[in-house]
């Protein structure tokens, strides 16, 4: 890792507990948005590899609505809440430019976190998703949306900034496109919670070709 990547890492094991306060419990309509739209592409029992995994939220929430899922996450402090929270689970603690699962998967879901990769690392991962991602399966990938690379405060250390890779969606669908993948929905909704990253987030929903 970079020292980029590192400081990231090092941020979330630092805010674990915190982070899980704030957003573990949200489960409002606008804030299930992106997983419904994600899912509604799913047969039941569709076994989803959630990546960057965070404290599980969002693989506790497919297991919830009949899906098969297993979640990893560089952040050892985030993979020791999900452990918690979510015990039937099974989560790894990995890098998601290198991690495979031990079964094909149906799905892969990367919710907020390949912005926190440069482009090169970011498209080293999606080209990693495509050896155990099934012919025809699903990517659901979120992003912030905006252009070039920042770093700016972490919400919850205001003291330390963070690096964020922003896109714009044509960038996003041009990357998905080369890597082989085909966009079949996108959906995009505004920060409204008061520890977010202040930028649109955009949802691509892509098909393995």
């Amino acid at each position: 890792m970079d020292d980029k990547n590192k400081n990231a890492v090092g941020i979330y094991d630092e805010i674990a507990e915190e982070y899980s306060k704030n957003y573990d419990s949200i489960d409002g309509e606008e804030d299930l948005l992106f997983l419904k739209s994600f899912i509604s592409h799913l047969k039941p029992k569709s076994h989803i590899v959630d990546i960057g995994c965070g404290t599980g939220f969002s693989a506790g929430w497919f297991v919830k609505n009949g899906m098969e899922t297993e979640g990893s996450d560089l952040s050892s402090s985030m993979i020791a809440i999900a452990q918690r929270n979510y015990p039937a689970i099974k989560f790894t603690v990995a890098d998601m430019r290198e991690f495979k699962p031990a079964s094909e998967a149906d799905a892969v879901w990367a919710g907020y976190s390949l912005f926190h990769f440069g482009q090169d690392d970011f498209e080293r991962t999606v080209e990693t998703i495509k050896t155990y991602l099934k012919q025809g399966g699903i990517f659901g990938l979120v992003m912030q949306e905006g252009e070039g690379e920042v770093e700016i405060p972490e919400p919850f250390l205001p003291n330390r900034t963070i690096y964020i890779h922003l896109y714009t969606e044509s960038q996003l669908i041009a990357i998905l496109e080369r890597h082989g993948f085909s966009v079949v929905e996108h959906k995009r909704k505004e920060a409204v919670h008061a520890n977010e990253f202040a930028y649109s987030k955009i949802l691509l929903i892509a098909k393995r070709s």
